[in-house]
């Protein structure tokens, strides 16, 4: 398992808890990607997916073309950073209950029994995932149904560019650390991560009609769609909303808005549930004055 896996894995379970089957309602002509004007320069702002199915893969004309004017990628996670590996490791520790106890007694028999009857056809017997914490064994659960579904952190949005800037040697610079983006859910209390699995369990059949209404409208920068899927996401999830989203964008905000002040143009990539809503990056951006114009 590789620090990129991990981070990408995280993020896509995140951005599905937040999704909502639904719809989406095409919006032409525009895409979820923002132009912001520095003093000196241009930062653009884009909505990545971060799981995609080969056939939805492809990246928007207006993407690529903002990512030639860039000179440097700004992404949630550095994931062509040399020292990803090592930050993995020492972050093996938040995916693990404490020494002496497992998931059975964490979670309670008739959840355990639940997560087995998921798990087990997926290949995750129980010795396997018997000291995973309640929060790493609800994502292993997803990633695996989602991969069986076709859905590939490799051909989402974050690892294609991640691609492109090795290959361009144009550096990437993260708003966060695998440690960081683990700790997200490892600092969850033991009843928030109970609550988390029974979710994610309850929610797994329709993940992939919910992933693909979330494709759906990030293809048409359907962003009334997209606010629509954050605030039902927002009322059934409030504690792991805050923490995976609000909070967040309010973190990286002062990182983000350095950047008006260089010289070189920067493309931004995040997840697009941070961008859009009245908690969005956009929005907060707009209320310290500047004029985010969408493609």
């Amino acid at each position: 398992m590789t620090a990129r896996g991990v981070a990408l894995r995280l993020l896509a379970a995140a951005w599905l808890l937040l999704a909502a089957a639904a719809d989406a309602r095409a919006d032409a002509g525009h895409h979820i990607l923002w132009e912001v004007k520095g003093t000196h320069n241009t930062v653009y702002l884009l909505g990545s997916v971060h799981m995609l199915k080969a056939a939805a893969s492809a990246l928007p004309s207006e993407a690529l073309r903002a990512y030639a004017a860039s000179k440097v990628l700004v992404m949630e996670l550095d994931l062509n950073g040399a020292g990803a590996e090592s930050l993995l490791e020492s972050g093996a520790e938040l995916e693990t209950l404490p020494e002496g106890q497992t998931l059975a007694q964490a979670v309670g028999p008739q959840l355990y029994a639940q997560l087995l009857a998921r798990a087990q056809p997926l290949g995750l017997e129980p010795e396997v995932i018997s000291h995973f914490q309640p929060w790493f064994a609800a994502l292993m659960v997803q990633q695996l149904e989602l991969a069986q579904s076709g859905f590939d952190a490799a051909a989402g949005v974050d690892e294609q560019f991640a691609l492109m800037a090795q290959a361009d040697q144009k550096p990437i610079i993260g708003l966060e650390t695998a440690d960081e983006q683990l700790g997200f859910f490892a600092h969850l209390s033991l009843e928030q991560q109970r609550q988390f699995l029974r979710s994610t369990l309850q929610d797994s059949a329709g993940a992939e009609s919910e992933s693909n209404a979330v494709v759906s409208a990030w293809q048409h920068g359907d962003t009334v769609k997209l606010e629509q899927l954050l605030r039902e996401g927002s009322k059934e999830s409030p504690d792991l909303y805050r923490l995976l989203t609000t909070e967040r964008n309010r973190r990286w905000l002062p990182k983000i808005t350095q950047l008006f002040n260089g010289d070189d143009n920067y493309l931004v990539i995040v997840g697009a549930l941070h961008l859009i809503g009245h908690d969005g990056v956009i929005e907060l951006l707009r209320r310290q004055g500047f004029s985010p114009v969408q493609h």
